[in-house]
């Protein structure tokens, strides 16, 4: 689990770097406040890879650590293995560049599925632990977790032109709650009535 925790962190910290560097070195015009991250690893846009490898590597790293925690209790494993998977598709099918270039369109609607099926599934990770984690706060703690992602991602359909802030809001916040939970949270199998 060492091992698991020290690559996630790594990732993690990765992560935090070019979300607000990367933008300095991305398309023109590309703004930290109403941009994206997935526009950040946009087709035709300039060191693309940069986010689209942090994109795997999280998603790398948050399979690798649910399976070191979660091994048997399968209704989270499986959801983080989903959200995984869906974030993994996220980078590899890329969002539309914010520069009127020529892209492909199907890419960027396969790219917009596979985010909606990560958000959706994080959110269903979050709804599990409440269920299966015995500890109030911990419990609560899943509930705020689940209705922050959810506030944020209205946030950024409500307002566009601040969607950059509450993205990069929403990937910290999930991303450090979800290590905190794999890390901290004592996961125990219910006991049956005698």
């Amino acid at each position: 689990m060492k091992f698991a925790a020290t690559f996630f962190v790594f990732v993690y910290a990765v992560m935090l770097l070019v979300i607000f560097i990367l933008p300095g070195f991305s398309a023109e015009g590309y703004s930290i406040v109403s941009n994206s991250l997935s526009e950040l690893g946009a087709q035709a846009t300039p060191n693309s890879w940069v986010m689209n490898s942090v994109l795997i590597g999280l998603s790398v790293a948050t399979a690798y650590m649910a399976t070191k925690k979660l091994g048997r209790f399968w209704m989270p494993l499986y959801l983080l293995y989903f959200f995984a998977l869906a974030l993994f598709f996220t980078a590899i099918y890329q969002h539309a560049p914010i520069e009127g270039v020529s892209f492909l369109e199907r890419e960027h609607l396969t790219h917009s599925v596979f985010s909606m099926i990560t958000g959706t599934a994080f959110c269903a990770y979050c709804i599990a632990v409440a269920f299966i984690i015995k500890r109030n706060l911990q419990k609560a703690s899943a509930i705020f977790m689940l209705t922050l992602a959810i506030s944020l991602s209205l946030f950024m359909l409500e307002f566009p032109e601040y969607r950059g802030v509450f993205q990069r809001i929403l990937f910290i916040t999930a991303f450090g709650w979800l290590f905190y939970s794999l890390v901290t949270f004592k996961f125990e199998k219910q006991r049956k009535p005698v």
